[in-house]
């Protein structure tokens, strides 16, 4: 309970950058205003709360534990825990790409592999154009519509795989359907026997600069198309709010697939 009360305090001053009273945080909390005031004199000793006349504020300790949280949080350590429960129920490789605007591609740099004899298998640091593969259709379909109209003018749409889809206009097709369904799929256009399901990773502003990837064995693939879909959503939301993004603009796995 004391620890509750502590946090609790400290999110409240956060949110409160001018201040609060000694009576508003304890009707805030709901504790007997002595055990309020006791608190608050034990955070102020130590620096995490500040007073002034009536009004008591975030103290140094506090931005300097704060720093500390953001510069700890990355993606790929945040990520972790997530890729490791999408690996576990979908028994496949779980992979996070990163966006690279410049040269057009992106960057696998996480990898929780499957232990599945017969695996995907890639290395961290591995490339992939934006146009053909699952992760890059997800990237792509959430950028602002300038720089993807000039990206699918410009890239070299050179097919990877017989079934690398090339054209223009359906390309910018399959990115529409992709913003609409919050995921994209791709099977054999980027590998001859792989499948890959991905779903975006927000950011708290919205942008969307990472996906997360499933990606398995060409067969096991499409049999299991509609359970990795959703598992890769799920993944891909979850680590979204977990990054901060609380706005809903996270999909949901649909009701009608079971992970």
């Amino acid at each position: 309970m004391a620890l509750e009360r502590v946090l609790r305090t400290l999110r409240l001053l956060a949110n409160a950058p001018e201040g609060l009273t000694l009576s508003q945080l304890k009707e805030h909390i709901g504790a007997p205003k002595t055990s309020v005031h006791s608190l608050l004199q034990g955070l102020a000793a130590a620096g995490y709360v500040q007073r002034h006349d009536s009004l008591y504020r975030l103290g140094v300790e506090s931005f300097v534990l704060g720093a500390a949280l953001v510069a700890a949080r990355s993606l790929e350590v945040v990520a972790t825990p997530y890729l490791c429960e999408a690996r576990a129920q979908s028994g496949e490789t779980a992979l996070l790409a990163v966006l690279d605007r410049t040269s057009g591609r992106l960057t696998y740099t996480q990898i929780a592999e499957s232990h599945q004899p017969v695996r995907y298998s890639v290395p961290v640091g591995t490339t992939r154009p934006l146009f053909a593969s699952s992760a890059g259709r997800v990237l792509l379909a959430f950028q602002d519509d300038a720089w993807r109209r000039d990206y699918l003018k410009t890239a070299d749409l050179r097919a990877l795989t017989g079934k690398t889809v090339t054209d223009r206009r359906e390309l910018m097709k399959i990115i529409e359907r992709t913003r609409a369904n919050g995921h994209a799929a791709t099977i054999g256009e980027v590998t001859p026997d792989v499948a890959g399901f991905a779903a975006p990773v927000f950011e708290p502003d919205g942008q969307v600069n990472a996906a997360v990837i499933i990606a398995a064995p060409i067969e096991r693939g499409r049999a299991a198309a509609q359970r990795l879909a959703s598992i890769v959503i799920h993944s891909a939301s979850q680590l979204s709010q977990a990054l901060g993004c609380r706005d809903g603009r996270t999909p949901t796995p649909p009701l009608n697939e079971k992970r």
